[in-house]
């Protein structure tokens, strides 16, 4: 009978080697992947519209050391990760250029991130310092540097988890040159991350983990391009362009979640693997509100820079007879009287013909009242100055074009403010075009008020790149908006005189 017992106990050893050698937990794993993307620095709440505010960046560290104690008490391990763009979109990110949102990150115990675009706006070098300071790891699959002595990043990484191997595959839009300041990539190259998902896979094996999660700040089009590509993944955690999903979106059999953006909400998903059998994921999103407890450790950590922040942008710069709103969908597929505001102050300073301004530059709006110099940085964080082109008719009728076709759901940043002009959109073309009150002259040449960004091709705007006599003159956006705000007889613009859209004609319907 001893016998029989040191058979069947071998025989049970070795039946679990060759499960753990499968790469199958033997028995059900539970681990929960906390998840949060496009924070884009708000480290103070966000002031929603009814008066709540919801975030906060010591609440939203708060939330996840609950729930990761909470989970250990029940024996269930916990990875905490960011799909990017940490950085940009506050007075506060711009001043401190994201040193305490990356240590906050490892006060949090973050496992791992993937850079968005935005990561790149304080240059490379910012970034490189941030990235190799980090106590956490940067995984970028699709981004390769030219000197391998500036790689600060992994492709992937390996994460045990109980008797589990999870591997974590990092990807960032493509799209990255385009959307930050001309010369912050130079010497990166971003690649296809569709088929860098694809080489990772081929190279590490199905064997060699258990659960495969991609770490994308790809947007959510691309996401369900990977998960189409590769039906094994097991999650696709994502960001970029500030999907509320509030239980994951299931695409070819793939979970794909997102949290929306600005630390307003903290994902939690909750996977059990399972021998044989496709993995179990569960998700839903948890807002971070006013009774959210805060991490006292993180709070303490960014008070000194709060005050400085209030100390060096708390000074008064104008007052506003009525409220600037910048609101992101506005700006990006209408016009906008801050946009108005904006373009005028650029056309004028400049003398041109017209001014452009892409709407993804403006972060935030400016209040009704006193307006300090935070609140001018909130509005424009991004270091611009005024440039000057000549564009032939020719070439601005092809950017309404492109302007009249770009979508209204997720609208990309690239979305044109303007001065001078007024034009009609209607099904994806620019009709009616006026500059100066008269018809645009497709043969004409007109001086062109706009950006460095616009200047280089920035957001895929390529007909900027092609004008003639370009100069710098040398003047900031924020400067620009500072002059006009600060007018003693300040006109703020009403909306809808620059861009119209025509309705488009419902179909009559046949008598029966």
């Amino acid at each position: 009978m001893k016998r029989l017992k040191v058979l069947v106990a071998l025989g049970l050893t070795l039946l679990l080697a060759a499960a753990l050698a499968a790469g199958c937990p033997p028995t059900p794993q539970s681990l929960v992947v906390l998840h949060f993307n496009d924070f884009h620095g708000q480290v103070q709440p966000v002031k929603n519209k009814d008066g709540s505010a919801q975030g906060g960046l010591d609440r939203l560290a708060g939330l996840a050391d609950a729930i990761r104690a909470d989970d250990a008490g029940k024996h269930v391990p916990t990875l905490l990760l960011n799909a990017g763009d940490i950085l940009t979109g506050t007075a506060f990110s711009t001043l401190f250029r994201g040193k305490p949102e990356f240590h906050v990150l490892g006060l949090m115990r973050l496992t791992a991130m993937t850079p968005g675009n935005h990561e790149w706006d304080c240059g490379a070098t910012a970034l490189e310092t941030r990235a190799r300071d980090a106590s956490f790891p940067l995984l970028v699959a699709n981004l390769k540097a030219n000197d391998p002595a500036r790689v600060f990043w992994k492709p992937f990484a390996t994460f045990t988890v109980g008797h589990s191997r999870i591997g974590i595959i990092g990807v960032t839009t493509p799209d990255t040159p385009l959307t930050t300041a001309p010369g912050n990539t130079k010497g990166f190259t971003f690649t296809d991350p569709v088929a860098a998902v694809g080489n990772v896979l081929g190279s590490i094996g199905p064997r060699q983990w258990d659960f495969v999660i991609v770490l994308s700040h790809c947007g959510f089009d691309v996401d369900r391009k990977i998960a189409h590509a590769f039906p094994q993944i097991g999650l696709i955690v994502g960001g970029h362009d500030h999907k509320v999903i509030e239980k994951p979106w299931i695409e070819n059999g793939v979970p794909i979640v997102q949290a929306g953006d600005r630390g307003r909400f903290l994902g939690r998903v909750t996977v059990t693997l399972r021998r044989g059998r496709r993995p179990a994921v569960a998700g839903t999103l948890i807002p971070v509100l006013n009774g959210t407890p805060a991490s006292g450790d993180v709070a303490r950590y960014i008070a000194p820079f709060l005050a400085r922040e209030q100390e060096e942008l708390g000074t008064f710069i104008a007052r506003l007879p009525r409220e600037l709103s910048g609101d992101r969908n506005l700006l990006r597929t209408a016009e906008a009287p801050i946009g108005d505001l904006i373009t005028d102050g650029m056309r004028r300073a400049a003398s041109a013909d017209a001014a452009f301004l892409n709407g993804g530059t403006v972060r935030a709006g400016l209040p009704a009242g006193a307006v300090t110099q935070k609140d001018l940085y909130g509005c424009l964080p991004y270091f611009d100055s005024l440039h000057t082109t000549r564009l032939t008719g020719e070439q601005i009728q092809a950017l309404l074009d492109r302007c009249a076709s770009m979508p209204s759901t997720d609208p990309p940043g690239g979305f044109l403010q303007m001065s001078g002009i007024s034009v009609t959109y209607r099904r994806g073309n620019a009709r009616h075009v006026l500059i100066g009150g008269k018809p645009l002259d497709l043969r004409a040449d007109y001086l062109v008020a706009c950006t460095n960004f616009l200047c280089s091709g920035g957001d895929g705007l390529v007909e900027f790149t092609q004008g003639r006599d370009i100069r710098d003159w040398g003047i900031s956006i924020q400067d620009i908006l500072r002059r006009e705000i600060g007018s003693p007889d300040i006109k703020i613009p009403t909306a809808g005189k620059r861009i119209h859209r025509e309705a488009l004609a419902k179909p009559i319907k046949k008598a029966s």
